[in-house]
This record gives structure tokens, C-alpha cells and sequence, in this order.
């Protein structure tokens, strides 16, 4: 039955009425039968069902999984032993159906965290983020409460299996409340950027309740961040107030340092959180 399953392209309703074609001295199961046995199979790797097991059936598969503590533990001690391997290898190993170690993982909170792409720091980054530190333990030692104001921002390409895909989304967040996450195109140019800081960024500060005068806005080094039309809203609009990339004529609060996202908070936790 299984194989006419696969065969038919896992149509359960086709491959129940196939089965039936091709073996008519035998009982003819229905599409829900078919669809409980392969169930069961992924579930536990056992083909009887549990009420008929231990009543003279011969076993058909892998032992009952669920029913056995010690391959819980061996699950765990692999992942512990190996946190970078992956089911598919635990289920060649183990013997153990692929259902089973997604659900122990599931409930020992075990997550596949995705290894991403960051920027690599050259050797001329250390003094500058040095001084970028320097300079904001100076400013808050004289506004204590500088980190609360600053409305830090920070873009990242992802898809909601974790993999990289062409949705790019900038997130503008506060520790509370929160704004965005914002959908830009994935090639984001500086006249559609600076539109979002005259006319979208206004309302969406206004929507939280809070006043564009009473934030520091941070932006990055990205190729619309840096264009001198973005850098002449900001000094209009926020002058001694944003932070970003360094120009001789800017009225910025402090530079940004090249290449340091991990420097604002959202690269600790946020992204991580949401591509996991």
C-alpha cells in the first residue's frame, strides 16, 4: 500500500483506488486508512497500529519510539555531544524515526539556530569603534538617559524558513514601544529612502506617540544612508541628533563605525529571534 502511495505522488484518494485495482481478492482500504498508515509510519516508524501491538503481530519497522525513554536521552546526548549535526544524520545513526527527534527536540526547547553572513571587521575598524564607545560612555555619562532615545535601526534580507530570500525588511525599534518592521525594496535607493525620513518616519513616531525631536536616529553605513540628500534631511531634521557614516559638513551627534552592526542591539537578539 505504502508503495502505490509513493508511486502515485502521495495521493492518498488515487493510490487507494489503485491498490484496489491491482489487488481484488483483498480488502480494499479507503483513503483515510491510507493516510493514518503513513501517519503512523513518520510518527514512530511502526506500521501496527497501538492497540495491536504485543497481541502476536510480527514488529514492522522501528520499535515504538514513544514508548522508550532511553532514546529520548540518546537523542539528547547526540545534540549535546554534536550541537551541530543535523535529524537527518541523528535518524541514520540512531535508528530512530525523524518524527520522534523533531518532537524531542521540540520539547527539550533545542532550536536550529541558521549560521548567517556578517561583515568582516579589517584591521583599520578597531580604533574607530574603539572611539565610538569612548565617545557614547562619554555622552551618557552626561544624559544617562541617551540609550533610551535613540531610535536604532538596522536592515536584514530573510525568508520565514530561515533562509535568505530577495524580502528585504529594515527594522526601526525602540525598546518600547516598537516600530516596524518596515518593507523596503531589496534595492533601496536613496529617493525612496529619503521619502520614508520626511513623510513615513514622522507618522509612524507620531502613531507610538513619541516626537521626533525627543529621539537620536541611527543609521549604518548602507549606500542610501550615506547619499548627501539623506545626510541633509537628517541635519535639518535632527541636527546633533543622528548618528550615521562620518562627512566633514555633517550635523551629526557621532559617526557610526564601518562594518559594526553588532554595536546596536537588534543584531543581539532580533534577528536571531525571528529567522529561527
Amino acid at each position: 500500500m505504502l508503495l502505490t502511495y509513493g508511486e502515485v505522488g502521495q495521493n492518498a484518494r488515487v493510490a487507494a483506488r489503485l491498490y484496489a485495482e491491482r489487488n481484488r481478492d483483498r480488502r480494499h482500504p479507503g483513503p483515510n486508512v491510507v493516510i493514518q498508515l503513513v501517519n503512523r509510519g513518520n510518527e514512530d516508524g511502526n506500521l501496527i497500529p497501538r492497540l495491536h501491538r504485543g497481541q502476536g503481530h510480527g514488529i514492522v519497522g522501528r520499535p515504538d519510539n514513544d514508548e522508550n525513554g532511553r532514546d529520548e536521552q540518546r537523542v539528547i546526548d547526540y545534540v549535546l555531544n554534536d550541537p551541530e549535526t543535523s535529524i537527518r544524520r541523528m535518524v541514520e545513526t540512531l535508528h530512530i524515526s525523524y518524527h520522534f527527534i523533531q518532537r524531542v527536540l521540540s520539547r527539550e526547547r533545542l532550536h536550529a539556530f541558521h549560521y548567517r553572513r556578517v561583515q568582516g571587521l579589517q584591521p583599520e575598524d578597531y580604533p574607530t569603534r574603539l572611539a565610538f564607545c569612548q565617545a557614547m560612555l562619554r555622552l551618557i555619562g552626561e544624559d544617562p538617559m541617551l540609550l533610551q532615545r535613540i531610535l536604532f535601526t538596522d536592515e536584514s534580507t530573510f525568508g520565514r524558513d530561515g533562509t535568505f530570500n530577495m524580502c528585504n525588511n529594515h527594522h526601526y525599534s525602540r525598546e518600547n514601544p516598537h516600530i516596524g518592521p518596515i518593507d523596503f525594496p531589496i534595492r533601496l535607493e536613496s529617493v525612496f529612502y529619503s521619502n520614508f525620513l520626511l513623510n513615513t518616519l514622522p507618522n509612524l513616531l507620531l502613531n507610538v506617540g513619541v516626537h521626533e525631536i525627543d529621539i537620536v536616529f541611527q543609521q549604518d553605513g548602507a549606500p542610501a544612508h550615506n547619499a548627501r540628500k539623506t545626510q541633509a534631511i537628517l541635519d535639518r531634521r535632527c541636527p546633533q541628533r543622528w548618528i550615521g557614516t562620518r562627512r566633514a559638513d555633517s550635523k551629526q551627534l557621532m559617526a557610526w563605525p564601518p562594518r559594526s552592526p553588532d554595536l546596536a542591539p537588534l543584531d543581539f537578539f532580533y534577528w536571531g529571534a525571528i529567522k529561527t
